[in-house]
């Protein structure tokens, strides 16, 4: 039964686990924090359990978020970059779990292909404006070098309307987060 989410204050990002899923390479949990107020988190899989406290650093807010591997739709939900238990070493959380670098062969279709625009690297991802001969789109992945004029195949991928990029600032109307990005030559 969904509980009333709301953002928690940025700082300290720590709270005490109310529900904990674990689904793929991602531990959901619905943290309250010291001031009384409750947020669901996903992350890469840690042990948790219900009572335990768990902290995180920065985290990106989606809303209407939909989590087909547990069939539950979120209002609010936080992605965060790293979490653990309370006092324990924290655990990174790449985008979409642990994905190796891509080669050429992995990212094969064609339509998810086109040219660099920009590029934005923040909090372990890559935000990368790619035109689509004169269509632009916005696509996320793991940290990967490239550069404008490169051109960017992608594999795979989960379209996000209204994302809050917290570590860039800046919201996308549209963006679509891809399980690996790589320059083709």
């Amino acid at each position: 039964m969904p509980s009333q989410v709301r953002s928690l204050e940025p700082a300290p990002n720590t709270g005490k686990v109310m529900q904990v899923q674990h689904a793929g390479s991602y531990t959901y949990a619905e943290v309250e924090g010291p001031n009384g107020q409750r947020a669901w988190i996903a992350g890469t899989v840690i042990a948790v359990n219900v009572g335990d406290e768990v902290q995180w650093g920065d985290y990106s807010v989606m809303r209407n978020f939909t989590a087909k591997s547990i069939g539950r739709t979120f209002d609010s939900i936080l992605f965060v970059n790293s979490w653990g238990k309370a006092g324990a070493p924290v655990v990174a959380t790449p985008v979409h779990g642990s994905m190796p670098t891509p080669t050429v062969a992995d990212v094969a279709d064609a339509n998810n292909t086109g040219v660099v625009k920009s590029v934005a690297v923040a909090g372990g991802y890559s935000y990368v404006e790619v035109d689509r001969g004169g269509k632009v789109v916005w696509v996320a992945a793991m940290e990967t070098p490239m550069k404008p004029g490169d051109k960017v195949q992608w594999q795979g991928g989960a379209e996000m309307r209204n994302f809050n990029a917290k570590s860039l600032g800046r919201t996308f109307d549209q963006i679509v987060f891809a399980q690996a990005i790589a320059v083709v030559r």
